[in-house]
């Protein structure tokens, strides 16, 4: 685990974005698979680039996927899809068929399973677990990652790439890329941004191996992953 801490959000984003950039970069022209995720933190993300990385991406080498979607339709509020077409993908004319979302409108269980076996096909390493290039993530305050939920621990170890969970308080029902893909990610980049985020973010950096939040699971666990961040975080 690595954490970069700058003074400002848009700072964090920044330097987030040159790392995406060198790991790009070395692939040269071949499709470069990146999930993303959504609420505020991603929003803020998509004006940035679509702002001051419009000519500094090679934008034709992305193919886009997510990390999780709500299950309501894709012009819905609440749909991370609609405010990645809004913000980013219809700004620079991203082409229809680099992006791959989530059909949060079709039924839970069959879209979980319909994804799961798209991304087989589209990613390398078909045969075993699929590999994105990197995986951009964000921390509840909870602790959750993904949609993956302190109180649904069993998501963090599952065999398949996606399943249905439930939001704990709203009961929604949402579709999330579970532990095990996650952690086969080349690359896992997580912004925490915000001083309403600095207790989790201090539970996320010093749990041990017995945390029940499933962001400190991730973070423990995973090959390579930064955390940029605004905040002044205690390393000791």
């Amino acid at each position: 685990m690595r954490i970069k801490v700058l003074p400002s959000a848009e700072d964090a984003l920044r330097v987030m974005t040159e790392q995406l950039i060198e790991k790009m970069n070395h692939r040269e022209i071949a499709p470069f698979h990146l999930a993303l995720s959504g609420a505020g933190t991603a929003r803020q993300l998509f004006k940035l680039w679509a702002q001051e990385y419009r000519d500094k991406i090679r934008w034709e080498q992305l193919r886009f996927y997510w990390v999780d979607e709500r299950c309501v339709d894709p012009d819905d509020e609440e749909s991370n899809y609609k405010h990645a077409d809004e913000d980013l993908f219809r700004p620079l004319n991203i082409p229809i068929n680099h992006v791959h979302r989530i059909h949060g409108e079709r039924d839970p269980e069959v879209e979980a399973e319909h994804y799961s076996e798209l991304i087989k096909w589209e990613l390398p390493g078909y045969a075993s677990c699929p590999r994105f290039d990197a995986i951009i993530l964000g921390i509840g305050e909870d602790g959750h990652t993904a949609s993956i939920f302190p109180s649904a621990p069993d998501l963090l170890t599952a065999a398949c790439c996606y399943k249905v969970t439930q939001h704990p308080e709203s009961g929604q029902k949402r579709i999330t890329m579970t532990g095990n893909l996650i952690l086969n990610a080349k690359m896992i980049l997580i912004p925490v941004l915000g001083n309403k985020k600095a207790t989790i973010l201090q539970k996320v950096i010093h749990a041990d191996e017995s945390s029940l939040l499933p962001a400190a699971y991730i973070v423990k666990h995973a090959p390579e992953v930064t955390i940029f961040t605004d905040i002044q975080v205690s390393l000791e």
